[in-house]
């Protein structure tokens, strides 16, 4: 094995064919991004940038990263995706979690849990309430251009916790813009226009977590997971029709994937970049 070779068999990244309906999903998706991307993958005739994925013990495929255009794919009922297959627990791959910006006010959210039982909510301060949630002594909070928060008490299990967040995130999903940030006081809304009212601050993550959520057959709210994942293939641009064929078997797809990839290679199209970049053709 030469150097070169080498060097592809440790930094190529796992490109797979697998069937769509055994990709799912960890967390609920955005619809207006789906409608956009459905019409957006048709248009172009090809599969752009592949969801990351990683196996699961049943042998599914839960979306890393990709939610949107899994969703898209699922809607224009094409058989097939090509995803890019990773091991969760490489160390490599990183989880962080984004908090909201939006536009509701935050006496509106406030008044809507009130009407839950399992909430008694805690006034406090920003700076209070992103201290207890770091010891994980509350479950979340909500915070006001003033810094005031309201904290969200700790549940019972990770089951009616993840059932609070979801309830929370309900009131204003397709209700309002919002804003992903890793902020978690007022300071989050520095340059942000004043329509965006409050900030829904949720607990750290983890991927242990994150699975046991699916095996109980939970999703999170949508746009709460942030995973950094190192070497990402991107523009593939592999031609729709290959996916989309019924006629081709699963092994003949992944083959047309394997032809295109050495012929890539070949034309010395292939880039690594392993500084952070900018793409602005997206």
């Amino acid at each position: 094995m030469t150097k070169l070779q080498k060097f592809h068999v440790v930094q190529m990244p796992q490109l797979r064919v697998v069937p769509t309906e055994q990709v799912i999903l960890h967390e609920s998706f955005d619809t207006k991004r789906t409608t956009k991307l459905k019409k957006k993958i048709i248009e172009s005739g090809k599969w752009k940038d592949p969801p990351i994925v990683t196996r699961l013990q049943d042998g599914r495929y839960m979306v890393v990263d990709g939610a949107n255009r899994t969703t898209s794919m699922k809607a224009l009922n094409i058989p097939h995706m090509l995803v890019q297959e990773v091991d969760y627990f490489d160390p490599s791959i990183r989880l962080k979690s984004w908090n909201h910006a939006v536009r509701l006010p935050i006496d509106e959210l406030t008044e809507v849990l009130k009407r839950d039982t399992r909430i008694s909510l805690r006034r406090m301060t920003d700076t209070q309430a992103k201290k207890l949630l770091s010891k994980r002594k509350i479950l979340g909070y909500l915070c006001g251009r003033n810094g005031t928060a309201f904290a969200l008490p700790i549940q019972k299990s990770a089951s009616e916790a993840l059932s609070v967040l979801n309830c929370l995130a309900d009131e204003y999903e397709g209700k309002s813009v919002i804003h992903r940030t890793e902020d978690s006081t007022h300071r989050a809304f520095h340059g942000l226009s004043k329509q965006m009212k409050t900030l829904v601050v949720y607990p750290a993550l983890t991927k242990k977590g994150i699975l046991s959520a699916i095996e109980r057959g939970q999703y999170l709210p949508s746009g709460i997971s942030r995973h950094l994942v190192l070497r990402r293939a991107l523009r593939v641009w592999l031609p729709l029709s290959v996916l989309r064929s019924r006629t081709l078997t699963l092994r003949q797809k992944q083959a047309r994937v394997d032809a295109l990839i050495a012929k890539l290679f070949k034309e010395g199209k292939v880039r690594y970049y392993p500084e952070g970049i900018y793409l602005f053709d997206e």
